[in-house]
């Protein structure tokens, strides 16, 4: 480890340690600064009565009037510290576990150097990520009574399972070195067919879902077929398509609405015993079907080669039109599957739905280690990743934050992962 980093690890641990050491000391005084505090209270109270009294020309009667305690210049300075309690107590715990992590990485890369191993994680540093969503939870634990709540937790297992399902999908996409920006114009259009087919002409629950589901995989693959056999950038092919997919969901309906859905259907993202089970259920299911087509499967080595080397891939006599079909139809499933989940927990469809739920999966295979320039990532990140994103958005809805702002968050932590990506393939281009 670098001089430098080592210093700046060594101050995050004691500035740490002083954080946590100041909100504890404020802590051992709780019950001394209450009684500070109700007493101010109730001297101000006195006050404004007495104000009010004068004003009306009366005269206030006194049931004992209360006395000023006294303050002494060391009441004052756990007042101060007390006042600042919850942000130093989080600033604190977060120093101490970023110096720890950072001495403990550097500790740990200089015994595989002593012992003639360099390696970057393929993972993309799963434990790292992990360490971040542990401590964002702590962190959000301090800031909100509410957060680690039961009837919390499985709200933010409820809210994930639409960009859970994505992500999954768009997994694939970015290993394979692509991109797809119409996950959101997808889920639009075949959850309004979906609603369109069982309203209008009565057409099946499990007919339904099963044909709207073959429809978002056919968008997918319409994007593999720009992408493989037209040559078109990846950004330019699914951003076309965003545009086409968003338009025909507001032609179809006029721009507007279709409501109540068939009970059956409705009852997908309904709850079990309060558990959100259906959607819980079949996020497992798509995650490990993920998980073992990327990890066992040709499909998942294909994807990972051409994301790799794409000149490479195809020297190996892999078929590159077909992988990148196949890669950008399993996203477009997933957004089938998506749409499903998305219209049965709102009983409607709207050709507004899952407006910019591109950027929400994005960021959660970013964050989860998946590197954007392909060939490097896992579905084991992305489940973290996805967790963040959830816990993040859930956290600011607890704190009252606008969607305005949280839209900043999500873009700053996109662009700060990107950059964790590069500094981290330069340092591993550095080391060979």
């Amino acid at each position: 480890m670098k001089k430098g980093l080592k210093i700046v690890f060594i101050l995050c641990l004691v500035l740490g340690l002083a954080c946590t050491g100041l909100a504890l000391y404020a802590g051992t005084h709780e019950e001394r600064v209450s009684l500070i505090r109700e007493n101010q209270a109730a001297i101000a109270k006195q006050e404004a009565a007495a104000q009010a009294a004068a004003l009306l020309g009366r005269e206030i009667e006194v049931d004992g009037a209360v006395e000023p305690m006294e303050i002494t210049p060391g009441d004052q300075l756990v007042l101060n510290i007390y006042a600042s309690y919850s942000l130093l107590l989080v600033a604190g715990i977060d120093l101490l576990i970023v110096g720890l992590a950072g001495l403990a990485g550097g500790a740990m890369k200089a015994r595989r150097r002593s012992g003639g191993k360099s390696r970057v994680n393929p993972a993309g540093g799963i434990l790292g990520i992990l360490m971040a969503l542990i401590v964002l939870c702590l962190d959000l634990a301090l800031a909100s009574e509410a957060f680690l709540r039961a009837d919390n937790l499985l709200n933010v297992l409820q809210q994930i399972s639409i960009n859970f399902v994505i992500a999954i999908g768009m997994t694939f996409v970015i290993i394979s070195g692509g991109i797809d920006l119409s996950v959101g114009s997808n889920i639009a259009l075949s959850g309004l067919l979906m609603a369109i087919m069982m309203k209008t002409y009565n057409v099946n629950v499990g007919l339904t879902v099963a044909l709207c589901i073959l429809f978002s995989g056919l968008i997918g693959l319409v994007n593999g077929v720009m992408v493989a056999y037209l040559d078109l950038p990846p950004f330019i092919a699914t951003l076309g398509m965003m545009s086409i997919a968003r338009g025909a969901a507001y032609t179809v309906t006029g721009g507007q609405p279709v409501y109540t859905m068939p009970a059956s259907f409705v009852a997908v993202s309904g709850r079990v015993a309060g558990i959100p089970l259906y959607a819980i259920l079949i996020m497992a299911g798509v995650f490990f079907l993920g998980w073992y087509a990327l990890r066992y499967t040709r499909v998942g080595r294909y994807t990972y080669a051409i994301g790799g080397n794409e000149n490479c891939a195809k020297l190996s006599g892999i078929n590159l039109g077909r992988t990148k079909c196949l890669v950008y139809t399993i996203s477009g499933l997933c957004c089938g599957v998506a749409a499903l989940l998305l219209t049965s927990r709102l009983d409607s469809a709207v050709p507004t739905n899952a407006d910019g739920q591109e950027m929400d999966a994005i960021a959660a295979v970013v964050i989860g280690g998946t590197s954007m320039k392909g060939g490097e990532g896992s579905m084991i990140g992305t489940l973290i990743g996805i967790m963040i994103i959830g816990v993040i958005s859930n956290g600011l809805n607890l704190l009252g934050v606008a969607q305005g702002p949280q839209r900043m968050v999500k873009g700053l932590i996109i662009v700060v992962a990107v950059i964790i990506d590069v500094v981290r393939r330069k340092a591993a281009e550095a080391a060979k």
